[in-house]
């Protein structure tokens, strides 16, 4: 975006959620409804999950790679998570909001904090399942754990639907009715571009 003084920067937006609360049906639904939102790919150390691609949903990268990034401080945040470590590559982000192009960060609430702190300006949502139950239930369905790792991060969700508190907004994922969620998501967008004083974050 541009303006009668050059380019305007971008807005950064952060989406935190349970694992298993559709963050990824969400932006892919935004994708394709064409939102103008740039999704930063985050770096991780585990091995992908079936039907995930190299560089689409994560750079998937080794220990050794992982540790020379952090060294370098090209990770604007970092975090172990379920035992694999994930971080956000740095220069992305910065380059697309300098160009005036908004950022999209899908990062767990601990990556979420270390955000908060590095970058205020940042605008936060919080996608939540209905209940336990249901988030229980998005899981078996997707027959991506087992049953002790499906408890283990049902424990970890209860932790996380607690910090939401944090975010500046709440947007519930409801069984059956994901339009409602990406069009809520949209509505924040929309909503933050129309301040009379914008949040533009330095990273």
């Amino acid at each position: 975006m541009t303006s009668l003084y050059g380019a305007t920067p971008g807005l950064l937006f952060v989406l935190s959620a349970p694992s298993g609360t559709g963050k990824d049906t969400v932006i892919r639904r935004l994708r394709e409804q064409g939102v103008p939102i740039h999704v930063s790919v985050s770096v991780t150390t585990r091995a992908p999950r079936p039907g995930e691609i190299d560089s689409v949903h994560y750079h998937f990268i080794s220990r050794e790679e992982y540790d020379r990034l952090l060294e370098q401080d090209e990770l604007l945040e970092h975090a172990e998570v379920h035992g694999n470590w994930y971080g956000v590559p740095r220069k992305p982000a910065r380059e697309w909001l300098a160009a005036g192009e908004d950022v999209l960060l899908k990062i767990d609430v601990q990556g979420a904090s270390t955000v908060r702190q590095k970058v205020p300006n940042a605008i936060f949502i919080f996608l939540a399942p209905e209940s336990i139950d249901d988030l229980n239930r998005r899981l078996v369905a997707r027959r991506s754990e087992t049953a002790a790792e499906r408890a283990r991060r049902l424990a970890d969700a209860s932790k996380e639907l607690e910090q939401q508190v944090w975010y500046d907004y709440l947007v519930i994922n409801r069984h059956g009715r994901l339009d409602e969620a990406v069009e809520q998501v949209k509505a924040i967008i929309t909503a933050e571009h129309c301040r009379v004083k914008k949040r533009y974050a330095q990273i």
